[in-house]
Parts: C-alpha cells; structure tokens; sequence
C-alpha cells in the first residue's frame, strides 16, 4: 500500500500545473484552443519523470502504477470541474 501512496504523490504536482494552464487559458482566452495539448504534454512529461524517478523506491510496481494511473484520473476530474465552472 506504500507504493500506491508514492503513486498518488503525482497527483501534487498535477493539480497546480493544471491550475496554471487553465488560468493562462481564463485571462488569454484566444489560447484557449491549445489547452487540451498543452496540457497532455506537459501532463505526460510530469507523470514520465516522476515514474523514472521514484521506481527505484517502490517494491510493487503494479501498485506503483496503479498509484500514478489514479493520480492522472483525479487530476483530469478536477481540471474538468474547474473547466466547467470557467464558462
């Protein structure tokens, strides 16, 4: 269960570059249209690093990824929340 709670510790770093991108898409609205890329990118380049990173800490990798796969799913439903209340 450790290694899931390492997993879920992207989720700390998703959920405030998240928040950066969608106020960069509230107060420039004409690079709205580039939210949804950007932010996979950048998404992927966070979760890939924090994964490479901390696999060596962890003795189950299923639960590692696990963890991480979870992280992602409840980062992109409090980036949709928050897209929904923007408009």
């Amino acid at each position: 269960m450790n290694d899931l709670a390492i997993g879920l510790g992207a989720l700390a770093l998703l959920i405030p570059t998240n928040g950066l991108i969608l106020n960069v898409a509230k107060y420039k609205p004409h690079l709205a249209m580039g939210v949804p890329g950007v932010s996979m990118f950048v998404n992927a380049i966070i979760v890939l690093t924090y994964g490479v990173m901390l696999k060596s800490y962890s003795t189950d990798t299923k639960l590692f990824v696990g963890g991480i796969l979870l992280s992602i799913f409840i980062s992109m439903i409090i980036k949709l929340n928050k897209l929904i209340k923007i408009k």
